[in-house]
């Protein structure tokens, strides 16, 4: 072996016991890893679903017509107050008018043909029990004739024919017809009264009124204008009982049920709270794109707001939380303690001063805290915020001034 071999390797073996105690002394100087840790305490919690909702009336009416027409009156502003069968707006009646009257005339038309076929049957009944029995006698004869009086007339109309004597002057045949001309004019005098009945109706369907008390939130409709089928006319709710309708996403829907207590805040309503309680959850979800894009099912819920105040009008946003549990003594670490892997959650406790990585069940949770239903036990210590780089069995040791809930 040369001096120059020789060299060579002395050089690299000087090298890497530099570097190893280079490495030993690094160590040794810098100690344990400083972790900021907090601890796993018994607390109070609750957890609460935020999101934001929209004011809407319990109950409103909306006036909407059902073909395109003219105007003809608005009887209403809005922010009036109006009473239940109050005129709202009225459309023109004049078709509907002639319709109603033309109607009319033909109920009355047909109730004279019903009068008239009654009178004539009742008169036939009436000379058939003067004429049956014996044929009369010549005295006799002349009485029937006169009692029928316009009888005569009558015969040619049901195919009857008069004999010298009068006997027999009227048929079984001769009353059936008389009856199936008075059944047929009842029916006719109905299916006329029906029609009179569609006329009003349709009449009606242009004369708009209050079906509720409430006050005239919205008023589309001007006067001399053709009213439009896509806006309502007229709007009218009740402002002393309001709602608040919202959407939760699918997780957060699943956590909240029908009488749980909400407290509703607005800008509008300064320092002040209201609250409201869950009347309604959608029974299905549905789908709207997210400003990313995406489509997010939500479901909808809807609020019965407790002593509404004046401040609060349909339409405004509010600020909604709801209580979806509480919880007393319950084992709790902070939020920034956990991490996943999978779907699993796990944090970092610290035992005899190195890291050992745990997985926990969890529970409840609110902004700050998450309740731990297994993995750990009170008076541990967990590491907040835990890096990437942090590995099972790393010595640590924590922050000053860490260590608490």
């Amino acid at each position: 072996m040369t001096k120059r071999l020789w060299w060579i390797i002395g050089t690299m073996l000087l090298i890497l016991a530099l570097a190893l105690g280079g490495w030993w002394f690094w160590g040794k100087s810098q100690g344990p890893l400083k972790v900021r840790v907090g601890g796993v305490t018994p607390i109070s919690m609750q957890e609460d679903v935020f999101a934001t909702g929209s004011v809407v009336p319990v109950s409103s009416q909306e006036v909407r017509a059902l073909a395109p027409g003219r105007v003809a009156k608005v009887a209403v502003k809005v922010g009036e107050t109006v009473q239940a069968g109050q005129t709202l707006v009225a459309l023109d009646t004049t078709l509907a008018d002639a319709q109603v009257a033309q109607a009319q005339v033909n109920v009355e038309a047909a109730q004279t043909v019903v009068n008239s076929a009654q009178a004539n049957l009742e008169e036939l009944k009436k000379a058939q029990t003067s004429g049956s029995g014996a044929a009369p006698s010549g005295s006799d004869s002349e009485s029937v004739s006169g009692q029928s009086g316009g009888l005569s007339s009558l015969l040619p109309q049901f195919g009857g024919q008069q004999s010298s004597s009068q006997q027999n002057i009227v048929s079984p045949a001769l009353i059936r017809q008389a009856e199936g001309a008075l059944a047929q004019s009842k029916a006719a005098l109905k299916q006329a009264e029906e029609m009179l009945k569609v006329a009003r109706v349709q009449q009606g369907q242009l004369i708009f009124k209050a079906s509720m008390a409430g006050t005239v939130i919205e008023v589309n409709a001007q006067e001399g204008n053709i009213s439009s089928v896509q806006l309502p006319l007229v709007v009218v709710a009740d402002l002393k009982q309001l709602n608040v309708e919202a959407q939760l996403n699918e997780v957060d829907a699943g956590k909240v049920q029908v009488g749980g207590k909400v407290k509703i805040s607005s800008k509008m309503l300064k320092d002040s709270s209201v609250q409201g309680t869950i009347v309604e959850i959608a029974p299905t979800a549905v789908s709207a794109l997210s400003v990313q894009g995406n489509s997010s099912p939500t479901v909808g819920v809807k609020i019965r707001l407790e002593n509404a105040p004046v401040e609060l009008k349909p339409g405004f946003t509010v600020s909604i939380e709801i209580v979806v549990a509480t919880k007393e003594g319950v084992l709790a670490v902070p939020q920034e303690a956990l991490f996943q892997e999978g779907n699993k959650n796990y944090v970092y406790r610290i035992q005899a001063e190195r890291l050992e990585k745990a997985e926990v069940k969890i529970g409840i949770g609110n902004d700050t805290h998450q309740e731990v239903t297994s993995g750990l036990k009170e008076g541990d210590q967990v590491v907040l915020n835990p890096a990437n780089d942090l590995a099972e069995g790393m010595q640590v040791s924590p922050e000053v001034g860490s260590g608490g809930v």
